[in-house]
């Protein structure tokens, strides 16, 4: 449901023909989202072979890696960052290289796991670690946890003004790995 409740928050927002730039777009199914709504999408991934959404132009770059503005020249109405700063080294130099591709007046839509809930924090405090940055997170790229504080540190030093704050998705109720009678027990209670 993260998708469906990103495009739910950022429908407001949204006006035919917006050229939106789609960063570590995967496949592609919320760019085509977007397309489908009337959105000029550019896809951006590390792998671009792997998108199959109708987007304008296909961008390949590892955000790890490269500056944005030296890949990128057109400026966009919006860029989206859904589920991408949690797997980045630099987040800040990250939302900086977002900014230099942001029309005067646009948007940036960016989304991470929550670690300041109420099931990541009783997770810390029950093991120490944070809900989608265990062992198995680090596994798929999850390096880099930010609280809402970070993200508003971050925000107020670049200066930008925060439209919309919402939750989306779910927390799965069970985490099968490490099955144990305690990690039921630890996950009904967390979750």
């Amino acid at each position: 449901g993260l998708h469906s409740d990103i495009f739910e928050i950022l429908n407001p927002y949204l006006k035919k023909g917006m050229h939106i730039l789609d960063l570590g777009c995967g496949q592609g199914a919320f760019s085509q989202r977007l397309i489908d709504a009337g959105m000029i999408v550019d896809g951006c991934d590390i792998n671009t072979d792997q998108i199959k959404a109708k987007v304008n132009t296909k961008i390949a770059l590892d955000l790890n890696k490269t500056e944005i503005p030296d890949s990128i020249s057109d400026k966009y109405d919006m860029v989206i960052a859904v589920e991408i700063i949690e797997h980045l080294e630099n987040p800040w130099r990250y939302l900086s290289n977002c900014l230099s591709v942001l029309k005067e007046g646009g948007i940036i839509v960016l989304s991470t796991p929550n670690i300041s809930s109420f099931p990541s924090r009783l997770r810390f405090f029950m093991r120490g670690t944070l809900l989608a940055f265990e062992e198995a997170d680090l596994n798929h790229g999850h390096i880099t946890p930010l609280s809402f504080i970070q993200l508003e540190n971050m925000f107020s030093l670049f200066k930008l003004e925060t439209l919309r704050k919402g939750y989306a998705g779910t927390i799965p109720f069970f985490h099968l790995f490490g099955f144990s009678t305690f990690s039921i027990f630890r996950n009904t209670i967390l979750q």
